[in-house]
This record gives structure tokens, C-alpha cells and sequence, in this order.
């Protein structure tokens, strides 16, 4: 198996267990909120936090599995090296965005300009979703072609 590939199956299984050890803060803080929410009242910044701090945990999570399958369709893709390190580091950037700066978009108040956090995040998302469509259109051509 090719070292990039085995570099994905690893980042990804990784990914998955930082999201599912961080799963019992995000509950407890949900439950926490619940309760606060019962004896005090809650602001909608507290909502927004845990609403995006709920997301980073899932996205975590999808970007463990996109990588794990990266890793294990990688071989099959006729795609140079080159090309797959750029593929690689695309899905990283969409996992960098989705899971720490996520977590740290949710730390800021929400507001209706362009910021920087949210401007980084479309970014690594882009490049995530530019990752997955070449890796997609190399399996294709790997299907497609005739041998």
C-alpha cells in the first residue's frame, strides 16, 4: 500500500478518535446547558457555541471516515504522487476547518460581515471539495478505462 495512503488511514482513524473523546465533553456541556437553561435562562451566544462546537464534533468525525476512504480507494485512482499529496492536503484543510476552526469560530460572537474565521474556513472547505472532486474524477477514469 502506498505510504500517502497508509499517512490517510491513520489521519483519519486519528480524527475519529479525537472526535469520539471529545463526544463526552460535548454532551456533558450540552447537558450542563439544558439544565442552565431550566434554572437560569441562556443567552444566544451560549447556543451558538455549543451549536458549533455539536457541528465541529460531527464534521470531525466525517473527516476521519473521508480519509480512511481516501487511503483505501487511493491505490486504485491513476493518479501521480504528486497529485495525491495535493489531494491529501486539500482533505486536511476541509478537516482543519471543520474541526479547530470551528471550534474556535464558535469562541467569537457571531455576526453578519465577512470575518476572518469564517473566510478561512471557506477556504479549506474549498480546497477540501476541490480534493474529493479530483480524487473522484481519478477513480472514474480508473473505472472508465478499458484494460
Amino acid at each position: 500500500m502506498p505510504r500517502i495512503a497508509m499517512w490517510n488511514l491513520f489521519f483519519g482513524f486519528a480524527l475519529i478518535c479525537l472526535a469520539a473523546a471529545s463526544g463526552a465533553i460535548v454532551a456533558n456541556d450540552m447537558s450542563n446547558a439544558f439544565v442552565d437553561t431550566i434554572q437560569t435562562g441562556r443567552s444566544a451566544t451560549q447556543d451558538w457555541t455549543l451549536t458549533l462546537q455539536g457541528s465541529a464534533h460531527g464534521h470531525v468525525n466525517l473527516f476521519g471516515v473521508l480519509h480512511i476512504a481516501l487511503g483505501l480507494t487511493m491505490p486504485y485512482a491513476r493518479q501521480t504522487q504528486r497529485l495525491r499529496l495535493l489531494i491529501t492536503t486539500g482533505l486536511t484543510g476541509g478537516s482543519i476547518a471543520m474541526g479547530p476552526l470551528m471550534i474556535w469560530r464558535s469562541l467569537l460572537q457571531p455576526v453578519r460581515e465577512l470575518e476572518a474565521s469564517g473566510i478561512l474556513i471557506g477556504i479549506f472547505l474549498c480546497l477540501s471539495l476541490a480534493a474529493l472532486m479530483i480524487h473522484t474524477a481519478g477513480l472514474w477514469q480508473a473505472f472508465a478505462r478499458r484494460d
